[in-house]
């Protein structure tokens, strides 16, 4: 949501400003989960990247990668074309779970242009936006396991989660870094 408002022209200043009234907050850190994806059936999908001088797109390659190779050069000079395989996950579904008020996380959540780095070429394209209330808080935990980059000096026991230093709040590119438990599970099963 963050990078959704900076996109839209907001300062840092006023993307804080309007993630501060929308969504509550615990020692310093959002109630905001990551992007949960729900796996279904052949949910696995390998794509390719397409890598050009001028730009990027994704697209499908119908040739053979070996397994010595990883990608495949096709032209010369400013036409040339990289294809390199990804591996990404096809979900129908993204669950995101947020503590706050309700209005404003919708319209903050409808305010995104897609889901991902690349969203702007195709995937990560957002359909539709449905906001469920729930009883529990599920921003940080989902069934027990962590649900977001979390500080580990807000913890008075150790997790088992692996940690790594990173930036917990935005702007997650730049700033300080801390140690942090970082979740391992990014798909649910619905």
């Amino acid at each position: 949501m963050y990078w959704a408002m900076i996109n839209m022209g907001s300062s840092h200043d006023e993307a804080i400003k309007n993630l501060d009234s929308a969504l509550s907050k615990s020692s310093n850190v959002y109630h905001a989960s990551q992007a949960l994806y729900v796996k279904g059936l052949n949910s696995t999908v390998v794509a390719t990247a397409i890598t050009r001088l001028t730009k990027f797109e994704w697209s499908e390659y119908t040739g053979q990668f070996s397994k010595n190779k990883k990608s495949i050069k096709e032209g010369e000079g400013e036409f040339r074309r990289l294809f390199t395989t990804k591996s990404a996950i096809k979900a129908n579904k993204v669950v995101f779970f947020a503590h706050g008020h309700k209005d404003k996380i919708l319209f903050l959540l409808n305010s995104l242009v897609g889901v991902g780095r690349n969203a702007h070429s195709g995937f990560g394209e957002i359909g539709k936006i449905k906001i469920t209330e729930v009883i529990e808080d599920n921003s940080w935990f989902y069934n027990d396991k962590l649900n977001r980059i979390l500080p580990t000096n807000i913890f008075f026991q150790e997790r088992n989660e692996p940690v790594r230093e990173c930036r917990y709040k935005p702007n997650y590119s730049v700033g300080e870094t801390i140690n942090c438990y970082i979740p391992t599970m990014n798909t649910v099963y619905l």
